[in-house]
């Protein structure tokens, strides 16, 4: 159940938004943007659908997933449709997130 408290969608004025999904889990969702390398070498990228850029899931818990193509003015969308996009989005690996934590040495 959603927290009557915090409001439904944030919308941060860089881009990113915040919102509660139906069982009242808080998400982030920021848009990577497509990456600006030659044609030769995003052939050799794993996961060609990421491409043209992906939205990120970040949940309050840790979850982190990823949809990709990014939806047409994602931002506009109201809660109910940012939750079915998040439920075709793809979790986010283990390396993925070790990568991320790894401490530098």
């Amino acid at each position: 159940m959603p927290d009557p408290i915090r409001p439904a969608i944030v919308r941060h004025a860089n881009g990113v938004l915040d919102f509660v999904d139906s069982s009242g889990v808080l998400w982030t969702v920021s848009e990577i943007a497509r990456l600006d390398f030659s044609e030769r070498l995003m052939a050799l990228l794993p996961h060609p659908e990421r491409r043209s850029g992906w939205l990120l899931f970040e949940s309050e818990h840790g979850d982190r997933r990823r949809l990709a193509p990014v939806p047409d003015n994602w931002r506009e969308l109201p809660s109910p449709a940012l939750e079915r996009c998040l439920g075709g989005a793809m979790p986010a690996s283990s390396s993925e997130h070790r990568r991320q934590t790894d401490e530098v040495r």
